[in-house]
């Protein structure tokens, strides 16, 4: 009853925000005349006829059977003509080398990525290969789109470690929640560090992360600083709890404490992060100078990290709707600047932030695809053991003489 209840709200909220998302933005070509003082003259909507951000645009208004040369620009007397192409002119009129850029980007940090939990997993005594990683995270990326959220990969990719590493399933899943705490940590950090660039545009938004990234790091602490954790009584805490949760927990807790050797190595990941995820920041501007759009890469420094956090709520599968409307929410105040004057600049913006999220998501759909054929593969494939699996050494010891 619980479940279906959650189930069902899920859905309430997901229709909700889907139906907002569809009447935030537009789907219909326009164009406006606007005065000297900002005051919109008139506003004609109809079909733009192919590319709409050169420097004369066609214009097909409604009824009418040939197209009209809009020039968008500013007159003697003042008078501005601003073109807003819908959403779907924005796709229609897609750069495909741009967009073939920022593809190569998304997977080059993809690949980085998943040799991080690599890492992570040969840092904890488990003898996993580099390919076998990178083929339970691609597996993982195809699951995405499956379970809600963009972290519901993790699961699946939880359960194939689990069953490779058969005698250390433990360290096996900690590896897992340790990669997806650093991967946060380390978008945090470079949502902060971008945020003092938007600082004086706006407060709001760059205290939200900087609190943000604050707990994350506090946590992380508590985690691994033994004088915090003798603060707070952790160990006597787990002592406290019934026998089973508690043998759960100091397993769990045993787990997370051998990465505090790697600290060193877990710091250079972190640190290295903005050049990381760089390359997802690059993937997503190359799209919007695909699209056309022309907001600085500056920006998306902060808005991209803010945006992926925000989508990994669990609410519907690969974050769809939740994504779309923070990257329109905040692509629509941060370019409305660009637009000084037009009285619906930032819903102009908020179009653009949501073709774009859609543009860049179904691009990731495409390549999570290789996951799906990688699981294909994977379930033919002989089950492997580790090496200090028992279950080797029982296949490999010699048969005992008979008498």
């Amino acid at each position: 009853m619980k479940r279906s209840l959650t189930l069902t709200l899920k859905v309430v909220v997901l229709a909700v925000l889907f139906t907002i998302i569809f009447h935030a933005i537009d789907w219909r070509d326009s164009y406006s005349r606007i005065s000297a003082e900002g005051e919109t003259l008139t506003k004609m909507e109809g079909r733009i006829v192919g590319d709409w951000s050169g420097k004369s645009v066609h214009f097909l208004p409604d009824g009418a059977t040939v197209p009209q040369i809009i020039r968008p620009a500013t007159a003697a007397d003042g008078m501005r003509t601003v073109v807003s192409p819908g959403f779907p002119t924005y796709l229609k009129n897609l750069d495909p080398l741009r967009f073939a850029l920022g593809a190569i980007c998304f997977v080059l940090f993809v690949s980085i990525v998943h040799t991080r939990w690599w890492w992570l997993l040969r840092s904890n005594r488990l003898n996993v290969s580099f390919f076998e990683a990178q083929l339970f995270s691609w597996i993982g990326l195809f699951f995405n789109n499956v379970i809600p959220g963009t972290t519901g990969g993790d699961v699946v990719k939880a359960v194939y470690i689990a069953k490779r590493c058969s005698t250390d399933r433990v360290r096996a899943l900690v590896s897992v929640v340790v990669d997806r705490i650093v991967g946060l940590v380390s978008l945090l950090l470079v949502g902060s560090f971008a945020s003092l660039l938007a600082v004086n545009r706006f407060p709001t938004f760059a205290v939200v992360v900087w609190l943000t990234t604050a707990g994350a790091l506090l946590l992380c602490v508590l985690m691994l600083s033994p004088g915090l954790r003798r603060r707070v009584r952790f160990e006597r805490l787990i002592a406290r709890l019934p026998k089973r949760p508690g043998q759960v927990l100091e397993e769990i807790d045993a787990a997370v404490l051998q990465y505090r050797s790697h600290l060193p190595g877990i710091a250079a990941w972190v640190l290295v992060s903005p050049l990381t995820y760089s390359l997802l920041i690059a993937s997503i501007w190359f799209m919007d100078r695909s699209l056309g759009f022309g907001l600085s890469l500056t920006d998306y420094f902060f808005i991209v990290p803010v945006a992926s956090v925000v989508q990994g709520i669990p609410i519907a599968p690969a974050g769809w709707g939740v994504g779309e409307a923070a990257y329109g929410a905040l692509i629509g105040k941060f370019g409305a600047v660009t637009l000084p004057g037009v009285p619906e600049a930032e819903q102009i913006m908020r179009t653009r932030g949501v073709a774009l999220s859609v543009l860049h998501r179904t691009h990731v759909v495409a390549w999570s695809m290789l996951g799906g054929a990688f699981m294909l593969i994977h379930r033919h494939k002989p089950t492997t053991t580790l090496p200090n699996d028992p279950r080797a050494d029982a296949q490999t010891k010699p048969p005992e003489d008979q008498p």
